[in-house]
């Protein structure tokens, strides 16, 4: 019993031609498309955080191990009117739904001036400030700041 011959024949294309790849090839290809994949990723993100990366620096040497993220940009900017806005996300050991108001005014005050410092806030209309307390085995305490920006 041969095997070979009992498998079938290739079927010719719309051409008329026998295509085929070798698996080297498809290999190759796929970790290609990978690292091009890989490298398109790295290039977004580093043209996204570029103009923010020195506030972020500053926020964490002020606050260590607050994990801060400074995005800018347009809520939803495929919609007309939506205002350009700078966040800021930051990680407190504090709930910061019950913290004393003055404690919480002060820590936004300064995280506020640090923006100032480090950005131009003249191109955005509103500075929206984010504290998040991640709670083990619970949800997620959050609490949102919008400060008007004069343009």
């Amino acid at each position: 019993m041969n095997d070979i011959a009992a498998q079938p024949e290739p079927s010719p294309d719309a051409a008329g031609e026998f295509r085929s790849l070798r698996g080297r090839t498809v290999v190759l290809g796929m970790i290609g498309f990978g690292v091009l994949m890989v490298l398109a990723m790295w290039l977004y993100w580093e043209m996204y955080t570029r103009p923010f990366r020195p506030l972020q620096t500053a926020i964490n040497a002020e606050f260590p191990g607050s994990s801060p993220r400074v995005v800018g940009g347009r809520h939803k900017s495929h919609r007309e009117g939506s205002a350009p806005l700078l966040r800021i996300v930051v990680r407190v050991e504090f709930d910061p739904n019950t913290a004393d108001e003055p404690v919480l005014q002060q820590y936004v005050d300064r995280l506020h001036a640090l923006a100032r410092e480090h950005l131009d806030l003249s191109q955005y209309e509103m500075l929206e400030i984010h504290l998040y307390q991640r709670v083990p085995e619970d949800e997620t305490r959050r609490r949102k700041f919008e400060i008007p920006l004069e343009g």
